[in-house]
């Protein structure tokens, strides 16, 4: 089996010298392969982790059966992220496994799995309520939701530049409208 070995620290006065030593003894004593070890400095709500993208993109291209993290934060901080990971994982045939809690290789491993999924849609379904709920308070104050209305002789403007020949950046800018704004004025125009 080859394994990969995803190791995070958040800043650069830390090391990963002992989650990685860890995750290679682990490795070892399930007679594993490491083929690829990575150690990346990143905060774990970061939403660009280059190191972490590599590791998956081994996992997509089947070059690799397992991702070996020392403890579930080290992959990210969120359930939802990391539920969305470990299905996608799952469904690559790709075992995720932090030693000693979550090994997907194993019934318990995968039931863990499963009740984090749960929990992150339950954290969704709490999040929507809220919003919802804050919608429906703002309505009844009376407060307007949504952008405000763009000016229509903005959009006039914006359409006879275009129709002098200028990009629809210019007269986007020049107009003090969105480009989408234009684009679909113009569909509007076209369809009338």
């Amino acid at each position: 089996m080859r394994a990969a070995i995803y190791a995070r620290i958040s800043t650069s006065g830390q090391s990963t010298e002992r989650q990685c030593r860890a995750l290679e003894d682990y490795a070892k004593t399930r007679g594993w392969t490491v083929v690829r070890e990575v150690r990346e400095t990143a905060s774990g709500a970061a939403q660009k982790r280059p190191l972490r993208e590599e590791i998956l993109q081994l996992a997509r291209a089947r070059a690799i059966d397992i991702i070996l993290v020392h403890t579930l934060d080290r992959w990210g901080r969120s359930v939802q992220d990391l539920v969305l990971t470990m299905a996608e994982l799952e469904a690559l045939g790709v075992i995720f496994v932090v030693p000693g809690h979550i090994d997907m290789s194993t019934p318990m491993g995968r039931m863990l799995a499963h009740f984090l999924g749960a929990v992150a849609e339950f954290e969704r379904e709490l999040i929507r309520e809220r919003v919802r709920s804050g919608l429906d308070n703002a309505r009844a104050k009376g407060k307007q939701l949504g952008r405000p209305p763009v000016a229509p002789a903005r959009v006039v403007l914006g359409l006879q530049l275009i129709q002098q020949g200028r990009t629809f950046q210019y007269a986007a800018q020049k107009a003090g409208v969105s480009i989408s704004t234009l684009l679909r004025a113009q569909r509007r125009r076209r369809a009338a």
